[in-house]
């Protein structure tokens, strides 16, 4: 009998085990993971004033701080300076690694895969393909069941990168966060990491109705072949579910967290901010009450925004190139962390195009 098990080593679970376990060292956590080998890959997150520090509270570094970002598409090429901001990027093996390091002393772990959940009136049984287990609560960052989306105007962002090593020198400060290309049926963009003077990760993402991997990777391709490479040092590939349906849910005993839990921003899939900011609100909530409470009016955007890109794919690279040359590129970054100001939010509804974001709402 555990007072908590977790399903799942990953990003959520960790960012709030490492919160909660300060406050609740007593607790007898369980952490099930089916399998030891972490994914090779990598995230961002912005930082900067008012914002949360994640190494401060993680100890988690970047591989890479950009305080330079470009928008391009076929009309305009914006390039900004987003200091006193950043955009850092991490390795996602090395940010796990570290908060398990720092949480290992407190938690059994086990590597098993879950074959059932059920819920009784007192406890939460749970049986992987070796054991069983009984539990107070339970915390799952994995689908524990299908959720019953009623919004059907959803997206999938997907993506595939390639970390090359290049042979040519090239500058590295520059985060390219959005070289749009020609689509009229997804939005579909370059996002390219300059590491050093000599490797780069490119990634190709698009933001679809359906997922195509096939024909991403065949543009994935030629946006590689653009670089004069010496080789291939690492790929990456990924889906984040863009739906503003994709909700916080739980019952008496089981919470649901991650991407399923509507921990993804859904008009960008950006989460380890909003992971990591619902972890040190909760680290003394107890258990019973663990709630995810969400900002409506940031909700209302990001639904209008998928709406959007949903009727108007072709048109959907105006709206972020608006955004990004706003003079005050503060806001926006607020807005993108999750934590935008009134002011901010005006200064969003002032910077997107009025047509497309007013036609995607009547929609």
């Amino acid at each position: 009998m555990y007072d908590l098990i977790v399903i799942g080593r990953g990003l959520s679970s960790l960012l709030f085990l490492k919160q909660y376990l300060e406050t609740h060292s007593d607790l007898k956590v369980l952490i099930i993971e089916k399998s030891k080998k972490i994914e090779s890959r990598y995230i961002s997150s912005w930082q900067g004033p008012g914002l949360l520090d994640l190494k401060k509270e993680y100890d988690i570094h970047a591989d890479k701080a950009y305080k330079k970002i470009s928008i391009i598409n076929e009309e305009i090429s914006i390039k900004k300076n987003i200091s006193p901001y950043s955009y850092n990027t991490y390795d996602y093996k090395h940010v796990i690694e570290t908060i398990f390091n720092s949480v290992k002393d407190k938690v059994e772990i086990i590597y098993d895969q879950v074959t059932s959940v059920k819920e009784m009136s007192n406890e939460v049984n749970v049986k992987t393909k070796k054991h069983t287990f009984q539990s107070q609560y339970l915390i799952s960052s994995t689908s524990l069941a299908k959720q019953s989306l009623k919004n059907n105007k959803m997206l999938f962002q997907y993506f595939v990168g390639t970390k090359i090593q290049i042979k040519d020198n090239q500058k590295h400060d520059t985060c390219q966060l959005m070289h749009f290309l020609q689509s009229n049926n997804e939005v579909l963009f370059d996002y390219n990491l300059p590491f050093d003077q000599k490797s780069i990760l490119i990634e190709t993402t698009a933001f679809g109705k359906k997922v195509h991997f096939e024909n991403l990777e065949k543009i994935h391709k030629k946006s590689l072949a653009t670089f004069n490479f010496a080789k291939i040092i690492k790929k990456e590939k990924g889906v984040i579910p863009m739906s503003v349906d994709h909700k916080f849910h739980r019952t008496a005993r089981i919470i649901n967290i991650g991407l399923d839990g509507g921990f993804a921003r859904p008009s960008s899939g950006y989460m380890i901010l909003r992971a990591a900011q619902w972890s040190i609100i909760n680290r003394n909530t107890n258990l019973k009450d663990l709630v995810f409470k969400e900002k409506k009016l940031i909700s209302f955007l990001d639904k209008i925004f998928l709406k959007a890109c949903y009727y108007y794919p072709g048109l959907a690279s105006s709206i972020f190139v608006k955004l990004f040359n706003s003079n005050d590129i503060a806001s926006v970054i607020r807005f993108l962390a999750d934590i935008p100001k009134l002011y901010d939010i005006v200064k969003i509804l002032m910077n997107t195009p009025k047509k497309i974001m007013i036609n995607a709402l009547i929609k």
